[in-house]
């Protein structure tokens, strides 16, 4: 086998990573496994006092905090120009960051469409270009779509439209960057235990159980389950030559089809 056709410690080593949403949750998971690799991210987050937790959680030699919302495109603009002021580029972007409507179709106004789309699809796309405009010894994109952006599930409309098109633009960029020498690739995780999980299941509007019973392995998935999944996408050794997929994460969920 030859020496990078697996994970080699040092792979991520100065890798320069963004990493939208990381105040919490999966981005902040993320950012650690990341940092735990070698690499230095990049924290965006519209919560500053999240922002700050992680990257003192990280420490400041291998992390900046970066405040914003990733629909504003001048705030966008200015945390990549600081991070390459800081860094000197960027080699990684994982867009994780977003947000959701729990309405039947019926009731969901135009607004609370545009909301949901401007956050997990519209930004996306511009900060993607923003940032491949600076890729200029090729990187890699890591879309952080879900399991709802392959099946239909209902009163989740808005999620799981922009989730689906997300997988569809990652195939996209990964076709148009390649010659770019970019690589892109979406994960989609399934059902996460996390706080706002634990949330719904305390107030009876989540059967944890029920998934657990209709999931393979048996169990909700981690946030460290689903940065794992993005470190190795994010990894220019090991997934040298993976492009346009998307990476499941949940359980065996979407592969089982019985009752």
């Amino acid at each position: 086998m030859e020496k990078d056709a697996i994970t080699v410690q040092g792979t991520m080593s100065g890798l320069r990573v963004l990493i939208t949403g990381a105040g919490g949750g999966i981005g902040a998971a993320t950012a650690g496994a990341l940092v735990a690799r070698g690499a230095r991210v990049a924290v965006f987050d519209q919560d500053a006092e999240a922002a700050q937790r992680t990257v003192e959680a990280l420490g400041v030699e291998n992390s900046i905090a970066l405040i914003g919302d990733v629909t504003d495109e001048q705030a966008v603009g200015a945390a990549i120009e600081v991070m390459i002021d800081a860094w000197g580029g960027i080699d990684a972007l994982v867009n994780n960051a977003g947000t959701f409507e729990h309405a039947p179709l019926l009731e969901l106004s135009r607004r609370r469409w545009q909301r949901v789309l401007d956050v997990n699809l519209m930004a996306p796309i511009f900060i993607s270009n923003a940032v491949v405009e600076h890729m200029n010894q090729g990187g890699t994109v890591v879309n952080v779509s879900s399991v709802l952006g392959q099946v239909a599930a209902p009163e989740r409309g808005p999620y799981c439209v922009s989730k689906a098109a997300l997988i569809s633009l990652t195939r996209l960029q990964a076709v148009e960057w390649a010659a770019r020498g970019i690589r892109v690739n979406a994960i989609a995780p399934g059902y996460i235990l996390n706080a706002s999980t634990q949330s719904l299941a305390d107030t009876g509007s989540f059967d944890i159980d029920a998934i657990c019973r209709r999931t393979p392995l048996g169990r909700l998935g981690t946030e460290d389950d689903v940065a794992a999944g993005i470190c190795y996408l994010v990894d220019p050794v090991a997934a040298k030559y993976v492009t346009g997929h998307v990476l499941e994460v949940n359980g065996g969920w979407t592969a089982y089809g019985f009752l």
